[in-house]
């Protein structure tokens, strides 16, 4: 799907531009032109070579299935690679997962291309109806920070879940009595927090170089509101740092309570099995099938061996708890 806007100062938006007019919008100097393709057909995508002229290397990395954060500078053009974050079903759980976002930032226009709906371009192209002198009166790079701010600003409330859900974790590990699927529920997330740490690391990276080298697409009294969205991202991996430390502390204190839990379970099971090898070894006496044993033809032989077996247990079980043991 190919969305297109033009604004033209002091004149209505245009929306639904025909690739001709688009042609003859790029060649307005004073105008802004903003096209936004969303999981495109091949008839959209040349439109990228045929109307923008842009360079093959960059048309291939919208394309790939995998293309890391960074940013390329072509000469008339910057190239912009950010991922925006979700979170997907799979089975009976969620997964974090990231859409790619491909930006195309010139003097006068921005190009995005994503395969999936990524809410934050929704948001700023519902904000273009509404407010269309505030989104696109001032620039192409001041439309590239609203959609890069609102993509990093769609982080946190996933970051509170997260802080939320180690909270829930802590609580049941101290309280010992972690749950069956435990293990399971921390592995994945602590795949998540890697995720997003891979993730965020070379965001930031991408948005220092926009607010720190020089370029004739991002005007310098424009740079504070990219080093905004840096510090966010700074902040957020600071974040995810933390949480990395916090899931490898419970992983760490998960394992020594189960590995305590176990030693409890076979210290009893020693203690059980010490105890009835008393009565075991005189049993095992009596049922020898000798002839000569003087105990067999005893009328109290019956009472005294089982009065035998529980004295002795007794006498080991008070010895034990004498040493401590139990």
């Amino acid at each position: 799907m190919l969305a297109s806007f033009f604004y033209q100062p002091g004149k209505p938006l245009t929306s639904g531009l025909s690739r001709a007019e688009m042609l003859q919008a790029l060649a307005d100097k004073d105008g802004l032109l903003w096209v936004d393709l969303e999981n495109p057909d091949e008839f959209d995508s040349d439109s990228l070579v045929e109307i923008f002229n842009f360079h093959p290397l960059a048309v291939e990395d919208c394309t790939s299935e995998k293309s890391e954060p960074k940013v390329d500078d072509y000469g008339e053009y910057l190239f912009i690679v950010m991922h925006a974050l979700v979170r997907r079903q799979l089975e009976e759980r969620h997964e974090l997962a990231t859409v790619e976002l491909h930006m195309f930032l010139g003097k006068n226009y921005v190009v995005t291309f994503h395969k999936e709906k990524i809410r934050s371009v929704d948001q700023v192209r519902g904000l273009i109806e509404r407010k269309t002198d505030l989104m696109m009166g001032h620039g192409a790079d001041l439309l590239a920070h609203s959609l890069l701010d609102r993509l990093v600003d769609h982080f946190m409330p996933i970051v509170d879940r997260y802080d939320h859900k180690i909270d829930d974790l802590e609580e049941e590990i101290f309280n010992n009595n972690p749950s069956t699927e435990y293990l399971e529920e921390l592995l994945q997330l602590k795949r998540d927090i890697s995720t997003l740490r891979r993730m965020v690391g070379p965001q930031r990276d991408t948005i220092y170089f926009l607010t720190r080298s020089a370029s004739p697409f991002i005007n310098p009294r424009h740079q504070m509101y990219f080093r905004d969205v840096y510090d966010h991202l700074l902040r957020i991996y600071a974040i995810a740092e933390g949480f990395h430390d916090s899931l490898t502390g419970l992983l760490q204190a998960y394992y020594s309570f189960s590995s305590h839990r176990l030693n409890d379970i076979m210290r009893r099971m020693t203690v059980v099995a010490t105890l009835t090898m008393p009565a075991v070894i005189i049993a095992s006496v009596y049922g020898m099938n000798f002839h000569h044993m003087p105990e067999l033809d005893w009328k109290y032989g019956y009472l005294f061996s089982i009065g035998l077996m529980a004295l002795v247990s007794a006498a080991m079980l008070v010895w034990m708890k004498i040493k401590k043991w139990i």
